[in-house]
Protein backbone atom coordinates (compact mmCIF):
# COMPACT_ATOMS: atom_id res chain seq x y z
CA UNK A 1 0.00 0.00 0.00
CA UNK A 2 2.58 2.67 1.00
CA UNK A 3 4.16 1.92 -2.43
CA UNK A 4 1.22 2.79 -4.32
CA UNK A 5 1.63 6.10 -2.74
CA UNK A 6 4.93 6.32 -3.13
CA UNK A 7 4.35 6.26 -6.95
CA UNK A 8 1.80 8.95 -6.86
CA UNK A 9 3.89 11.29 -4.92
CA UNK A 10 7.23 10.65 -6.54
CA UNK A 11 7.09 13.45 -9.13
CA UNK A 12 6.37 16.40 -6.71
CA UNK A 13 9.08 15.35 -4.39
CA UNK A 14 11.77 17.43 -5.91
CA UNK A 15 9.01 20.58 -5.62
CA UNK A 16 7.74 19.96 -2.42
CA UNK A 17 11.85 19.48 -1.10
CA UNK A 18 12.65 22.83 -2.90
CA UNK A 19 9.60 24.87 -1.73
CA UNK A 20 9.99 23.15 2.17
CA UNK A 21 13.34 24.58 2.65
CA UNK A 22 13.46 28.44 0.96
CA UNK A 23 16.66 29.99 0.59
CA UNK A 24 16.32 33.03 3.13
CA UNK A 25 18.17 35.92 3.04
CA UNK A 26 21.32 35.66 5.05
CA UNK A 27 22.34 38.30 7.78
CA UNK A 28 24.95 40.48 6.67
CA UNK A 29 27.62 40.36 8.83
CA UNK A 30 27.79 42.68 12.09
CA UNK A 31 29.28 45.79 11.21
CA UNK A 32 30.28 48.10 14.50
CA UNK A 33 28.15 50.92 12.57
CA UNK A 34 25.46 48.75 10.99
CA UNK A 35 22.16 50.45 12.73
CA UNK A 36 19.04 49.35 13.45
CA UNK A 37 17.03 50.58 10.33
CA UNK A 38 19.42 47.50 8.36
CA UNK A 39 18.16 45.30 10.74
CA UNK A 40 14.93 45.74 10.10
CA UNK A 41 15.20 45.63 6.43
CA UNK A 42 16.53 42.48 6.26
CA UNK A 43 14.00 41.17 8.85
CA UNK A 44 11.40 42.66 5.93
CA UNK A 45 13.27 40.79 3.47
CA UNK A 46 13.13 37.53 5.60
CA UNK A 47 9.34 37.76 5.89
CA UNK A 48 8.67 38.68 2.96
CA UNK A 49 10.57 35.40 1.39
CA UNK A 50 8.80 33.47 4.74
CA UNK A 51 5.55 34.37 3.50
CA UNK A 52 6.11 33.40 -0.54
CA UNK A 53 7.60 30.67 0.19
CA UNK A 54 4.51 29.69 2.15
CA UNK A 55 1.77 30.69 -0.48
CA UNK A 56 4.11 28.49 -2.89
CA UNK A 57 3.46 25.96 -0.43
CA UNK A 58 -0.28 26.35 -0.19
CA UNK A 59 -0.33 26.23 -4.45
CA UNK A 60 1.90 22.82 -4.38
CA UNK A 61 -0.48 21.37 -1.50
CA UNK A 62 -3.18 22.09 -3.27
CA UNK A 63 -2.32 20.79 -6.76
CA UNK A 64 -0.95 17.62 -5.29
CA UNK A 65 -4.63 17.22 -3.12
CA UNK A 66 -6.57 18.16 -6.48
CA UNK A 67 -4.06 14.92 -8.36
CA UNK A 68 -5.15 12.35 -5.26
CA UNK A 69 -8.47 13.35 -5.69
CA UNK A 70 -8.51 12.59 -9.59
CA UNK A 71 -6.84 9.55 -8.65
CA UNK A 72 -9.17 8.67 -5.59
CA UNK A 73 -11.84 9.21 -7.90
CA UNK A 74 -10.26 6.82 -10.35
CA UNK A 75 -9.43 4.43 -8.37
CA UNK A 76 -13.37 4.05 -7.19
CA UNK A 77 -14.27 4.01 -10.34
CA UNK A 78 -12.40 0.81 -11.17
CA UNK A 79 -12.97 -0.69 -8.05
CA UNK A 80 -17.01 0.12 -8.95
CA UNK A 81 -16.14 -1.82 -11.87
CA UNK A 82 -14.71 -4.63 -10.43
CA UNK A 83 -17.48 -5.26 -8.31
CA UNK A 84 -19.61 -5.57 -11.30
CA UNK A 85 -17.76 -8.28 -13.09
CA UNK A 86 -17.50 -10.10 -10.03
CA UNK A 87 -21.12 -10.11 -9.59
CA UNK A 88 -21.70 -10.82 -12.96
CA UNK A 89 -19.27 -13.76 -12.64
CA UNK A 90 -20.48 -15.30 -9.88
CA UNK A 91 -24.03 -14.96 -11.23
CA UNK A 92 -22.71 -16.99 -14.17
CA UNK A 93 -20.68 -19.39 -12.24
CA UNK A 94 -24.42 -20.29 -10.27
CA UNK A 95 -26.19 -20.21 -13.67
CA UNK A 96 -23.30 -22.85 -15.19
CA UNK A 97 -23.37 -24.89 -12.03
CA UNK A 98 -27.12 -25.05 -12.08
CA UNK A 99 -27.33 -26.12 -16.00
CA UNK A 100 -24.61 -28.72 -15.06
CA UNK A 101 -26.74 -30.29 -12.29
CA UNK A 102 -29.56 -30.52 -14.36
CA UNK A 103 -27.60 -31.69 -17.22
CA UNK A 104 -25.87 -34.91 -14.80
CA UNK A 105 -29.62 -35.34 -13.21
CA UNK A 106 -31.09 -35.54 -16.67
CA UNK A 107 -28.16 -38.33 -17.90
CA UNK A 108 -28.69 -40.44 -14.75
CA UNK A 109 -32.14 -40.31 -15.24
CA UNK A 110 -31.67 -41.29 -18.80
CA UNK A 111 -29.49 -44.20 -17.74
CA UNK A 112 -31.72 -45.57 -15.28
CA UNK A 113 -33.19 -49.02 -16.18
Amino acid sequence: MAAAWITVVAPYLPEIVRLARPIFTRAPPALPDAGQQRRNDLIDAQIVELQDAASQNADSIGKLAADMQKTLDALQVGAARAERRLVRAQILAIVATTVAVLAFGLAAWALAP
